[in-house]
């Protein structure tokens, strides 16, 4: 068991111990993952049966729904509340997401890409490190990272690419509705 001292418990340092757990569960051998992924989930149901029963509470009091709107303000919350099936995520957030899944891909060329804004249906993302210089291989990059985007997210309908020197991104605030809070289980 790792201790972890106070001052470095922090989100961060929680969610690479998370990362680094489940590196190690995909290295065990096949009965042992099965084993360790089913624990995973049992978990995991069980803190978003506790999420969920904990905002039907907090929804139901005046007070409790002012303390929801501040809690969903905490980056830890919220992810915890998204996981979980409570709040949806953000089209930044899932825009987000589909570009974690092509960054390997990026990476291998000695690129990346960052998500700048989106806006009336417009993705501008900017590649960075050596694909923004790289002409054709530039091109291909561009066109993987923008086929990810339009085909995972229907609300995107255009990719555009804002060059390297331009004005840093802007950081993505979500307003989230209380009644985007759901009150029971979703999926079914």
């Amino acid at each position: 068991m790792t201790v972890i001292d106070d001052r470095q418990d922090t989100f961060e340092t929680r969610a690479a111990r998370l990362d680094a757990a489940r590196r190690a569960v995909d290295r065990l051998e096949s009965d042992a993952r099965i084993v360790a992924d089913e624990y995973a989930a049992a978990v995991d149901a069980h803190v978003s049966a506790v999420l969920h029963h904990l905002v039907v509470l907090l929804r139901s009091d005046d007070r409790g729904r002012e303390l929801l709107y501040e809690a969903v303000d905490d980056p830890e919350v919220f992810a915890a509340l998204v996981k979980a099936g409570i709040v949806k995520p953000s089209l930044a957030m899932r825009a987000i997401q589909v570009l974690d899944g092509v960054r390997p891909y990026l990476t291998s060329h000695n690129g990346d890409v960052e998500l700048v804004r989106i806006a009336d249906g417009v993705a501008y993302v900017r590649l960075l490190g050596a694909c923004q210089s790289c002409g054709s291989a530039t091109e291909t990059l561009r066109d993987s990272v923008a086929e990810a985007l339009l085909e995972h997210l229907p609300e995107i309908r255009e990719v555009r690419d804002v060059p390297p020197d331009a004005a840093p991104a802007a950081p993505q605030t979500t307003f989230i509705p209380l009644s985007s809070l759901t009150f029971g289980r979703t999926g079914r």
